[in-house]
Parts: C-alpha cells; sequence; structure tokens
C-alpha cells in the first residue's frame, strides 16, 4: 500500500514537471548568438549626412535587428559641414552615440577626450589584433593607431587624390592627353593649367584647375603632399607646429605663382564636379568618389584621370590619404560595445553595397565576382586604375589635438597669399597664430 501511494505522488510529481515546461517555452536562439529574452540594447548609430549612403545603413541596420532581436538602433545624421563637432558636442552633453563614423584627423582629439575604444578583434571572427589588421589592406589603418591599439572597425571611406582633366580642353589648347604611368611635375601643372584658362574679355569662362579654397581639410589635403614631396612636415618631430619652414615657403611661392598666372582664381569657384561637369574648370582634384557622380551630371563630357603630379625637385612621391572609419564609444557599457563591434563587423563587409550604392572604397580585403576588391571597383570604370595607384604613395594628414585649428590657420594664409601678399610676411604671421593655438 505504500510503495503504490509513493508511486502515484511520483508520477504526479513528473507530470507536473513536465506540464510546467511545456507551459514556459525556453527563448528562441537568434543567428547572432544572441536569445530573444535577452534585456534589450538601444544604441545610436550616428553618421553625417549624405543621401546615397542613408538607405545603405538603414539595410544595414535592419539586418543586423533581425539577427539581433534584442538590439534596437537609433540612426542620425547630421549636416556634413558641422558633423566632427555635432558628436564631440553629444559626448559633453552625455548624450555620445555609441557608434559613429568620422574622420581620421580627429583621432587624436577622440583620444585625448577618451571617447573611442580600441577593437575587439573577436566581433570580426579573429583572436588577435594582428589578425583584425590582416584583414584590410597594408596601412589603411595606420591613422588609427597609438599605444599599440587599434582605434576602429574599419574604414567607410577610404580616399586619395589624383588629377581629373577635360580630355577635350587639353586638346583644343593643343596639349597631350596627361599620362597615366608617371605623374607631371607641378611645374608643368603650372603651364598646362594656365593654358586652359578661358577668357572672355576680363571675365573668366573657364578657369584652368580648381579646389574648394575655403574648406581647410581641403587645404590641408592639396598643399601637404606637395610639402612632403619637399621634405617638408606641418608638425615637427617635438609636436610643434612649422609654418615658415623652407618647404612651406616653396608650396606656398607656387601657389601664388599660379594665380598669377590665372591658373586658379578663387573667385570663380561654385562647386568641384559641377563647375567641371559644366565646362566652368579644365581640371580638378578628386578621388574615386568622383566618378559615378561626374558620368551621371555630364554622361557626354569627355573626361580622364592623371596621377596626381609631383614636384620635379621631389624628396620622394608623395600623395594624400584620408579615410571616414566606424569608431565605438569607449563610454558606453561594455554589453553596448560588444554589440557595437559585431554592428561594425556588418558595416565592413557590405563592401559591393558601399560601392554600387554610395560610391565608398572600402579597405577590407574581400572578392566580389571572383576578383579582389581593387579589381572589382577598377572594373566598374578603368579610369579608377590611376587612382587606385596613386593610394601606394599615400600619407595620412598630420596628427594633432589642434587640427582644426591649424588647418584654419593655414587656409587663412593661403588665401592670404593669393590675394598677394608677402609670403614671408604671411607665414611668419601663421606660425604666431599656430603657437597661442597650442598654447591654448
Amino acid at each position: 500500500m505504500k510503495m503504490r501511494i509513493y508511486t502515484t505522488l511520483v508520477l504526479s510529481l513528473i507530470l507536473a514537471l513536465l506540464i510546467s515546461a511545456c507551459a514556459l517555452p525556453a527563448a528562441a536562439p537568434t543567428e547572432g548568438g544572441v536569445t530573444s529574452g535577452a534585456p534589450t540594447i538601444e544604441m545610436l548609430y550616428m553618421t553625417h549626412n549624405h543621401a546615397p549612403s542613408i538607405p545603405v545603413n538603414e539595410a544595414i541596420i535592419a539586418e543586423f535587428e533581425a539577427s539581433h532581436p534584442n538590439v534596437k538602433i537609433t540612426f542620425d545624421n547630421a549636416p556634413h559641414a558641422n558633423f566632427e563637432q555635432k558628436v564631440l558636442t553629444a559626448f559633453a552633453g552625455g548624450q555620445g552615440p555609441d557608434v559613429f563614423w568620422a574622420g581620421d584627423w580627429m583621432v587624436p582629439q577622440f583620444l585625448a577626450s577618451g571617447i573611442i575604444a580600441p577593437v575587439d578583434p573577436t566581433a570580426f571572427g579573429v583572436a588577435t589584433q594582428e589578425e583584425f589588421e590582416a584583414l584590410f589592406e597594408p596601412g589603411s589603418l595606420d591613422a588609427f593607431k597609438a599605444d599599440g591599439k587599434i582605434y576602429t572597425g574599419g574604414i567607410s571611406e577610404y580616399n586619395t587624390f589624383s588629377l581629373i582633366y577635360n580630355v577635350d580642353a587639353l586638346v583644343e589648347a593643343g596639349i597631350e592627353p596627361l599620362p597615366k604611368d608617371r605623374p607631371i611635375t607641378w611645374e608643368e601643372l603650372a603651364d598646362i593649367a594656365a593654358r586652359l584658362t578661358v577668357k572672355e574679355g576680363d571675365v573668366i569662362t573657364r578657369i584652368g584647375l580648381a579646389w574648394p579654397f575655403t574648406v581647410p581639410i581641403w587645404t590641408v589635403l592639396i598643399q601637404e603632399p606637395m610639402l612632403r614631396q619637399k621634405g617638408g612636415e606641418l608638425i615637427t618631430p617635438e609636436g610643434m607646429p612649422d609654418f615658415t619652414q623652407e618647404p612651406m615657403v616653396a608650396v606656398m611661392t607656387y601657389l601664388q605663382q599660379l594665380r598669377k598666372a590665372e591658373a586658379i582664381d578663387p573667385a570663380t569657384y561654385t562647386d568641384l564636379l559641377q563647375d567641371f561637369a559644366n565646362g566652368r574648370s579644365a581640371m580638378i582634384f578628386g578621388g574615386p568618389w568622383a566618378v559615378a557622380p561626374l558620368k551621371t551630371m555630364n554622361p557626354d563630357l569627355n573626361w580622364d584621370i592623371a596621377p596626381l603630379p609631383q614636384f620635379a625637385d621631389a624628396v620622394e612621391r608623395v600623395t594624400t590619404l584620408y579615410a571616414w572609419a566606424w569608431f565605438v564609444s569607449a563610454k558606453s557599457s561594455p554589453e553596448k560595445q560588444k554589440a557595437a563591434w559585431e554592428f561594425v563587423n556588418l558595416l565592413t563587409s557590405k563592401q559591393r553595397e558601399w560601392w554600387e550604392k554610395v560610391g565608398y572604397v572600402q579597405a577590407r580585403k574581400t572578392e566580389i565576382d571572383g576578383m579582389p576588391l581593387r579589381e572589382y571597383y577598377a572594373q566598374t570604370d578603368p579610369r579608377l586604375a590611376t587612382i587606385f595607384a596613386d593610394y601606394a604613395y599615400g600619407k595620412f594628414e598630420f596628427r594633432s589635438t589642434k587640427y582644426f585649428e591649424l588647418s584654419d590657420i593655414w587656409t587663412r594664409a593661403q588665401d592670404r597669399v593669393l590675394s598677394g601678399e608677402d609670403v614671408m610676411s604671411v607665414l611668419m604671421d601663421a606660425q604666431a597664430q599656430a603657437e597661442a593655438a597650442m598654447a591654448d
């Protein structure tokens, strides 16, 4: 009798446990290894406003949220002109983004403010930082290194500058198309640009050469390679700016000569690509991002690309490098940082989408349609091969927590030199302003 009662109780207990298990189903695992019952992680993702990139970002966000149902990403894009300041202001107010992109020139300021985290290689399927770096083009992450660590999960836009020119304008002026296998000299460019300028009376209807003269980053991207070709560096080994060095004097003197010859004229500039597409400028500097818009703006325009010019007495061949990259906030919680790096891994794996829909060159290695990434890019337009050859000679911009102040000082000095002021006097003023900025 006791045995029968005991057996009945045991069977009843087992039945109750089975019913309970059926009533409380287990949380379903997701592709990203996160269960649907995990606490919700809310992240802010911030980029600058570039219309073609918005739907690409939104599609990647949707894909990530689908595989990580406990993650919710809010997407914010700010005007390009004030983007970096908006990021810094957001962090200063305790409302900084968890994931964001920004220019490589911001790294020193970000590090000084303690707002960017070193990469987590495991989010990219590798164990070490060295293995992570090997996922990218050699040298492409150099601007994001400090104290033996890498402070980005990858590059959203990887650029250099080459010379883009109107072939028909050169032919009309009796000038042969420019070589692709070697750069012309800056001295040759000065002569060509002056011959390409067209005037009706005293009015310039087509300028020989143009770039955004009033935009500080463009001042750096155009003049710094010239400075380095002459053997100079804006920042000394002691970390101080030097605006009065001989190579800087030579570069500014060259620019003044361009202006005097009417090869350039800031007063004629309105928009880099539109001016070129509409025949208001004959030559411009640009990167891979220029190719697709130019074909859309003027499909009939006969244009080509030549390597970035070099001085005849250059101590080395130098072009420029600059990049926008994805960062993760060091201020975010460990849980958010983990999800953020996994999100960046997905962002950097969409090389085809970034190129075909936005025109952004990526640095993470891959093959598309059986071709290495650079080969895939070049087959979309053979002219791109010239630009990609210039990457090999590229150097990133100078590093300083005072980047904005120094680039602004450089631009103001350029403006004064182009207006005809004495080069050395202008540079002495620039040096005094730079020293004051560094002391502030």
